[in-house]
């Protein structure tokens, strides 16, 4: 399991970069990484941190009793962060997925299913939910240029998990190409895998903004 963990949170307007940001009396990433642990099927985590935050994050790591494989430096780039995470993973892996870190709710269960489901089916499967909104399709001017069939659309979240061959294999084609993904499946599409869908929770929430971080915080209140 590789958690990128590298983004600096410019949107939430703080110097903390956001997966330090506390809830609940624990880091953001520390949310992230018990409830990645607390799937049975997770073999080991490897955290993806800025070069910067390493000595730090293996301090908070001790601090709050989080064993886990890294944490290994971060690239410029959140694709280039993930590629080397993926090159800390166990060489014995059979299946690898990726989790951002900035989504502390990730369903134990469902991050279960997709991993049974790349190992047995051998296809990458991506956490997300249908999209219910009607989505414009516009130009550079703003101008709308067609209205896609909603039916066919889904929202991608994470986790997203894939045969280990899979995505070293696509993030190793990807920098061969010198090509970008908005994902780790857009990588694993082009280069020529198959890729499914399953439904998750509507937990599975981003903290990007500091709106986001007040849902984060309630839905803990809640739980308590």
């Amino acid at each position: 399991m590789v958690v990128p963990a590298g983004g600096r949170g410019t949107r939430m307007g703080t110097a903390l970069p956001k997966q330090f940001l506390e809830l609940h009396g624990a880091p953001l990433i520390v949310h992230t990484l018990r409830a990645l642990l607390a799937c049975p099927l997770v073999r080991e985590v490897v955290p993806v941190v800025p070069p910067t935050e390493l000595d730090a994050t293996r301090a908070l790591l001790a601090r709050h009793g989080i064993s886990c494989a890294g944490p290994v430096a971060g690239g410029a780039t959140r694709q280039e962060s993930v590629y080397n995470g993926i090159q800390a993973v166990s060489a014995q892996a059979t299946v690898i997925a990726v989790h951002d870190a900035a989504r502390p709710f990730p369903d134990p269960r469902t991050l279960a299913e997709a991993i049974r489901r790349a190992g047995q089916d051998g296809v990458g499967v991506v956490v997300g939910r249908p999209c219910h909104d009607t989505i414009k399709r516009v130009d550079a001017r703003g101008r709308v240029t067609g209205t896609p069939d909603r039916t066919r659309l889904w929202q991608a979240f994470t986790p997203q998990v894939f045969p280990a061959k899979m995505i070293r294999d696509a993030y190793g084609l990807a920098r061969q190409r010198g090509t970008t993904g908005t994902d780790d499946a857009a990588l694993a599409e082009a280069a020529g895998a198959t890729v499914t869908m399953l439904e998750g929770r509507l937990e599975a929430l981003k903290v990007t903004t500091p709106q986001d971080l007040l849902t984060a915080r309630a839905w803990l209140d809640a739980e308590s």
